[in-house]
């Protein structure tokens, strides 16, 4: 077997070294909706951004202590949740709990309106 030395020996080591060890992620986290409002009636898709979602596991979303009937992975920064219907207009706070037992809080992370069937912004709305 032949002997490494000096410079050789120094970057073969450091080599194995960094083979070794892991790469550090990202902690999971989760920060806002986007839109982050929408109508009694529900059923308004929405995206929960966040960062560093796994891939492997599955996700929960409340809308307040309703929870979405239909939440799937968009990609590594964001979920897609069904917003689920309600009786009455105000902020709510937005749980995602995770399959792996992380829970994350949005506080006052959406907010329902009542749209009393009318556009947003209807310049003819009453």
């Amino acid at each position: 077997m032949k002997k490494f030395g000096g410079i050789q020996g120094v970057i073969i080591g450091a080599v194995l070294v960094l083979a070794g060890c892991e790469k550090p992620h990202a902690e999971m986290a989760f920060h806002e909706l986007d839109p982050n409002f929408g109508g009694l009636q529900g059923g308004k898709t929405v995206k929960v951004v966040g960062r560093s979602l796994r891939l492997d596991i599955g996700y929960a979303v409340y809308f307040g202590k309703l929870r979405s009937a239909q939440v799937s992975i968009q990609s590594e920064k964001a979920l897609l949740a069904v917003t689920p219907r309600r009786s009455t207009p105000g902020a709510v706070d937005v749980t995602i709990r995770a399959d792996n037992g992380a829970v994350f809080v949005i506080k006052q992370g959406f907010e329902y309106i009542n749209q009393r069937g009318n556009l947003l912004n209807d310049p003819e709305a009453p």
